[in-house]
């Protein structure tokens, strides 16, 4: 692929991801404005569990697709066969695993609505996922955009009318997110039965192939789904509620610096299940890790001097107390864009064992740590520990990337003059775009 094609796509999902931030944000509020702390924080205590199945769920087969669509491992109709059979398989899986947690946690204040809202999300979830594999790895990257701003477009006006307006409460947050998700995964489905032959049946070589590949991806996912979310599970049981609330808002706000890095870490995994010139995608990738770390870094020291002037004005003074937690992220989230670009790398190559022997020893620091801090620092100590478990994780994969693909540390790190020019060109390709 040309690099103008390749700066297009990293724009195009780049301009996906920032319209799903702008309706994500604007969620944020309502939400924060409408629910307070605490119901913010049985909002996401409701979710988090479901999320993390969801990712185990996915038995990694949209990175796996993405890999045997690109190589073209099996004919494409077999493929997606293969893949929407899984589908079936995880969505009923995930659905009892996820009610059986949610007996088990039971958040204060769970009602049987509300469970039944957030276990029914979980199928119309997976069928965005594993259909958005299908789009990366045949590289349609404007379907797969369309699944990650669209469904965020219809949750904010869902949002808008159950919990602004019916005043619903967190139901009606939950009961939005299942329609917004189910309105886009009605059309993907209806577009993939219509360009492929799809029989959903027990293909023993694809699916195995699949699901081989796949379940080492999605322990390399959930280990780095956990580093993400453990602290939300540890604080939930070892702080209360409103304690929780301020927290997911302070990550809400501070992950949202991840739009750029995300959008080239999808694009370079696809570029690497369908590239014939490891070295150029290698020097290409490392030459964006450079420039996003720095325009991360710059987005971060404007955040960290806005948000007190910022936050309160637009979620309210109950929620000032997010102010230390998302300053405190900051460190964490500029480290962690290393990873969200590397990992792209190795999983468009089909290599997630390494970002397994990695990711593992980091989760096991992020918990230890979330357990001594937690108890006498609150959302502050999970920052804490979120920042150390994440650095460590991006330095590691960063010397790992280094000697694997054979690019000098130096090469990775250091700001080049002729890296502008890198940019002023996708500038220029994004607005032809």
């Amino acid at each position: 692929m040309s690099q103008r094609s390749f700066l297009r796509d990293i724009s195009g999902v780049f301009g996906s991801n920032l319209l799903a931030l702008v309706n994500a944000f604007l969620i944020d509020i309502v939400l924060s404005r409408q629910l307070g702390p605490e119901g913010r924080g049985l909002y996401t205590s409701i979710l988090v569990v479901p999320l993390i199945v969801v990712s185990f769920a996915l038995l990694g087969i949209r990175r796996s697709a993405v890999f045997h669509l690109g190589n073209k491992v099996f004919d494409e109709n077999r493929t997606v066969s293969g893949v929407m059979s899984l589908l079936v398989i995880s969505s009923v899986l995930a659905i009892v695993i996820s009610g059986f947690a949610l007996l088990f946690m039971m958040p204060k204040g769970l009602t049987w609505p509300m469970a039944v809202m957030a276990l029914l999300s979980i199928p119309v979830k997976l069928i965005l996922v594993y259909s958005g594999g299908i789009y990366i790895g045949k590289e349609e990257f404007k379907r797969s955009n369309l699944q990650v701003w669209l469904p965020m477009f219809y949750n904010l006006a869902g949002i808008i009318l159950f919990v602004f307006f019916l005043k619903w409460s967190v139901l009606g947050a939950l009961l939005s997110l299942f329609i917004a998700n189910l309105l886009v995964s009605l059309v993907s489905l209806s577009y993939l039965k219509k360009h492929y032959a799809i029989r959903l049946r027990w293909d023993k070589e694809v699916i195995g192939s699949l699901a081989q590949l796949g379940i080492v991806y999605a322990f390399a996912v959930v280990v780095m789904q956990l580093n993400y979310r453990v602290d939300l599970l540890l604080l939930q049981k070892l702080s209360t509620l409103k304690e929780v609330g301020y927290y997911s808002l302070g990550v809400a706000i501070s992950d949202k610096l991840w739009q750029l890095p995300s959008a080239i870490g999808l694009v370079v995994m696809s570029r690497s299940a369908n590239t014939t010139d490891e070295q150029k995608l290698n020097r290409d990738v490392a030459r964006l890790l450079r420039l996003s770390f720095l325009l991360v870094l710059f987005t971060a020291a404007v955040l960290w001097l806005i948000i007190p002037l910022v936050l309160p004005l637009l979620f309210g003074d109950r929620f000032i107390p997010s102010i230390t937690i998302v300053r405190w992220m900051l460190p964490g989230i500029l480290m962690f864009v290393i990873v969200r670009i590397l990992t792209g790398r190795f999983a468009g190559k089909g290599q997630p064992l390494i970002l397994i022997s990695i990711f593992v020893p980091a989760l096991i620091l992020n918990i230890l740590l979330n357990l001594i801090w937690i108890p006498s620092h609150g959302g502050v100590g999970a920052a804490w520990a979120s920042n150390v478990s994440y650095s460590a994780g991006a330095i590691a994969l960063l010397a790992v990337f280094s000697v694997k693909m054979k690019v000098s540390f130096r090469e990775l790190v250091m700001i080049r003059a002729t890296d502008f020019d890198f940019l002023r060109t996708l500038i220029k390709k994004t607005r032809k775009a």
